[in-house]
C-alpha cells in the first residue's frame, strides 16, 4: 500500500502519555490540545500586531516581548478560551491529575529563563 500523505510531519517514536483508556478519545483530546495551542499562538501574534500597529513585519512580531499588562491580558483570554473549549472535557473526562497542572505563564517563564 502506497503512503498517500508523504508530506506528513514526523513525530517522535518514543512512548507518548496515555490519558484515556479509549485510544480514539485519547487521540481526539491530543488533537484538540494541539489545535488550541496553535490558536493561542495565532491570538498572541494578532495581539502583537495590534500593539505594534504600523508597518511592522514578522521579524518584529517574533522579537516582540509583551509587557506585564499585555501578559496579564493574554493570560485572561487564554484561560477563557481554555475554559470554553475544554470545559466539558475538564469537568467530565479529565483525571484529577491533569486539573492540577501549572499555568501557562509559569511554564513559559521557566522555559525562557533557563
Amino acid at each position: 500500500m502506497e503512503r498517500k500523505n508523504k508530506e506528513r510531519v514526523s513525530r517522535s517514536q518514543g512512548s507518548q502519555p496515555t490519558i484515556f483508556k479509549d485510544a480514539t478519545t485519547d487521540a481526539l483530546a491530543s488533537m484538540v490540545m494541539a489545535l488550541l495551542g496553535e490558536v493561542m499562538v495565532l491570538r498572541d501574534r494578532l495581539d502583537a500586531h495590534e500593539r505594534l500597529a504600523g508597518g511592522y513585519g514578522p521579524a518584529d512580531v517574533d522579537a516582540f516581548r509583551p509587557d506585564p499588562e499585555a501578559r496579564a491580558y493574554r493570560a485572561a483570554y487564554r484561560q477563557l478560551a481554555y475554559d470554553r473549549v475544554l470545559g466539558v472535557a475538564r469537568d467530565k473526562l479529565l483525571p484529577d491529575s491533569l486539573r492540577e497542572q501549572r499555568d501557562y505563564d509559569s511554564v513559559l517563564d521557566e522555559v525562557t529563563t533557563n
